[in-house]
This record gives structure tokens, C-alpha cells and sequence, in this order.
């Protein structure tokens, strides 16, 4: 079906409807680990607390934090597995809550780097739906909501600048990314990539380190495939 091009205008109106509809689908994820003294690696840019754990061994709890969203009115949550990898605990503060809840993994799929989290739901929040591989074209607005550097429920908005973009970090390789010029930064990872129909394109997964308005966010076919695999959440 062909689709009439909008104005920039109304564009504008639009990404600010998408946001006051579904800010609240949106959730902050911080995760715990616990790490034996001997045994810890400073990671640059993580905060390390030391804990006494009584008079034996000493222990830190190493921060970790990302976004997430509803995706399921059972209070399924859908993040990156990065994210919560090696976790011990996993907290959430879900949107203009101020009570953390804690977070249970109920699927996780490492090679696709998608996690599916548990959280009691409280009724009003919105769940968001995920769009299709159809849905998905070059130059569309584009929504990122999440958590970047700890600033809750951040929006910046961009286009979808290409698509199948193949990139391997560490031992993951990712063979369908989008490319997006919305601001992505850490804490990001995990949240929704949303069109203007208010549907989810991707999960924003990474961001160019050399430059600047190059992020990039798992293609919402692979969410639809990692979701069958984990046998998690509906992928009608």
C-alpha cells in the first residue's frame, strides 16, 4: 500500500503524541553483581561499593544499568542480555513510580542478545507493540526512550539511517542491525526504538564510539525470532 509523505510539521506533533502515550511502558534496569574482592576487574565507568560481609569476605556489588519495556500486559519486560548478564539481582524503577521492584528472568538468548524480565505490572502503564520487518523503512522518524548515564525516561528522536547493518562486538555478531542517528548513550541499551505509529522497530543495543549520530538498535524481526526461541511473550 502506498504511503502519503507528512509534512515535518506534523511529524513533530506526532513524536510528541508517541512519547505522552507510551513514556510509561518504559522501565530503568539496574543490575546488581556481587564480585569476590580477589576476584574483581575495574571496568571503567562503573561505580564499585565495597560491602562488608560480616567479619569473612569482602565483597563488592557492581553497578550496571540499562532500559527496558512492557511488551506483555503479564509484566514481561523486553531488554538487552548484555544488560543483565552475570546479574545477581536486577531492580527496576518503572515510570512515575518511586518504589523499585525486583526483576525475575523468565527467557534469555545470548547469541541474539535479548532477555525477557518478570515485574509485577501496576495497572495504567501502557504496553508497547512490536511493529514489522515491513514497517520498517529508511529515513522514518524514530523514537528512543531509556536511560542513558542514569537520566530516566530520556526521549531523543532521529531516522532510521540504514538497515541490515552486520557488526560484531566482542563474541556477538549481529547480522540485521539498525543504524539510527537518534542520541544513543550508555543506558540506553534495552529500551524501545519506536516508528510514529507507536510501534517498536528495535531494541537499542550500541553505539558508535569514534563518532557522533551513529547508534544502533536490533531489527525487530530479531526480537520476533529471539521471543519464539525463549517461548516467551506473544509473537503474533
Amino acid at each position: 500500500m502506498k504511503q502519503t509523505p507528512r509534512a515535518p510539521g506534523r511529524s513533530v506533533y506526532r513524536i510528541a503524541d508517541v512519547v505522552a502515550r507510551y513514556k510509561g511502558a518504559v522501565v530503568n534496569i539496574e543490575v546488581v553483581q556481587d564480585i569476590p574482592g580477589s576476584a574483581m576487574t575495574l571496568i571503567p565507568g562503573w561505580p564499585l561499593h565495597p560491602v562488608e560481609d560480616g567479619d569473612e569476605q569482602r565483597e563488592l556489588h557492581q553497578l550496571n544499568i540499562g532500559s527496558g519495556f512492557f511488551f506483555d500486559r503479564r509484566g514481561l519486560v523486553l531488554t538487552n542480555e548484555h544488560v543483565i548478564h552475570g546479574a545477581s539481582r536486577i531492580l527496576v524503577r518503572l515510570f512515575g513510580r518511586s518504589r523499585v521492584v525486583e526483576a525475575k528472568v523468565v527467557g534469555a538468548h545470548y547469541e541474539l542478545d535479548l532477555a525477557v524480565l518478570r515485574v509485577p505490572k501496576p495497572s495504567g502503564l501502557p504496553i508497547l507493540q512490536l511493529a514489522r520487518k515491513r514497517d520498517l523503512r529508511v529515513g522514518e522518524w524514530v523514537v528512543a526512550i531509556g536511560n542513558p548515564l542514569g537520566l530516566d525516561h530520556t526521549v531523543t528522536v532521529g531516522v532510521i539511517s540504514a538497515k541490515e547493518r552486520p557488526m560484531a562486538i566482542g563474541d556477538r555478531k549481529y547480522p540485521h542491525l539498525i543504524q539510527t542517528d537518534a542520541a544513543i548513550n550508555r543506558g540506553n541499551s534495552g529500551g524501545p526504538l519506536i516508528n510514529l505509529r507507536g510501534k517498536v522497530v528495535g531494541i537499542n543495543t550500541a553505539v558508535s564510539q569514534s563518532s557522533q549520530g551513529i547508534g544502533f538498535a536490533i531489527a525487530v524481526d530479531v526480537i520476533r525470532k529471539a521471543l519464539r526461541d525463549m517461548r516467551v511473550g506473544p509473537v503474533d
